[in-house]
């Protein structure tokens, strides 16, 4: 089989991701005729069948999702780069929803070169990297590490993880002896968190705490502790003031993760990417 010519593979992405001819013509400013003909010719380089029409929806076959996971963003890198077009598209940013909200967003919101054309995305740590592979964003943001060779990862960001609690669950837990059946309130992805905490505070004998309440976002979660209703273990740049919410401490140094971003290994990185990432070392760090 002879490799596919590039622009079929440029096609391929874009109507994987479009579901369809029409919105990939358009996005490629290409006329619908040529985008079928180009698929077709991809289609049997391949000797099989990428999409199946169903309700004026083109649906993927087996064949074609692992194309798209093996190009891992190869084909939209190589047509940038022949075109010079790339800093003509939008930023895409994928990053873990606490990060993205309290520290990403505000500095991306004062930053004029940064969101003249923005797309920021609040997925899980997972689907960040699955996203910085297949190549649907720029560049991704985690509180978690990972090892897989085609992928890079940067620390950017040092973030300080505390308890936080209302000013009675701050008063009953002054000694670390009274963290004895406290309600937590959890959240999505909080599981690495608490589990991070408790092992840096107690070692491997954690004592016992049970889920109070559980929300997806960090806004509630504050809003629940700020009304004496259990604690949270967060990150402490989320933690608003004049809200009658504290920090417990023990006296133990404080326990910290790093954000990294994550790149495709070897793609080309866009200006506006290194330069996000250099505005990025000036963000003051606090609590």
């Amino acid at each position: 089989m002879d490799f596919p010519d590039l622009p079929f593979l440029r096609t391929f992405v874009t109507v994987y991701e479009s579901r369809g001819v029409t919105e990939a013509a358009a996005r490629l400013h290409r006329t619908q005729p040529t985008v079928s003909y180009q698929l077709r010719r991809l289609e049997e380089t391949l000797g099989a069948p990428l999409f199946e029409r169903r309700s004026a929806r083109l649906v993927p076959t087996p064949v074609a999702d692992r194309l798209f996971r093996f190009l891992g963003g190869f084909a939209r890198d190589v047509q940038a780069v022949l075109q010079g077009d790339e800093e003509d598209r939008p930023l895409e940013i994928a990053a873990v929803s606490g990060f993205g909200r309290y520290v990403l967003f505000p500095m991306l919101r004062e930053s004029e070169s940064l969101h003249r054309a923005l797309t920021l995305r609040y997925p899980s740590a997972e689907e960040v990297f699955r996203q910085v592979l297949e190549g649907q964003v720029d560049v991704g943001f985690s509180f978690r590490s990972t090892v897989h060779p085609r992928l890079t990862l940067t620390p950017v960001y040092e973030e300080q993880l505390v308890l936080v609690a209302g000013r009675t669950w701050a008063r009953r837990l002054r000694a670390r002896e009274h963290f004895q059946d406290v309600p937590l309130v959890t959240y999505d992805e909080g599981d690495y968190v608490v589990g991070r905490w408790l092992g840096h505070h107690f070692g491997r004998r954690h004592p016992h705490w049970y889920s109070t309440a559980h929300f997806e976002e960090l806004e509630e979660v504050l809003e629940w502790v700020a009304q004496g209703r259990g604690v949270a273990v967060v990150p402490g740049f989320c933690i608003p003031k004049g809200r009658g919410l504290g920090v417990v401490s023990w006296g133990k140094p404080p326990l910290t993760n790093m954000v990294h971003a994550v790149q495709r290994t070897q793609a080309p990185v866009r200006p506006v990417v290194a330069e996000l990432l250099e505005r990025l070392r000036d963000v003051p760090r606090g609590i």
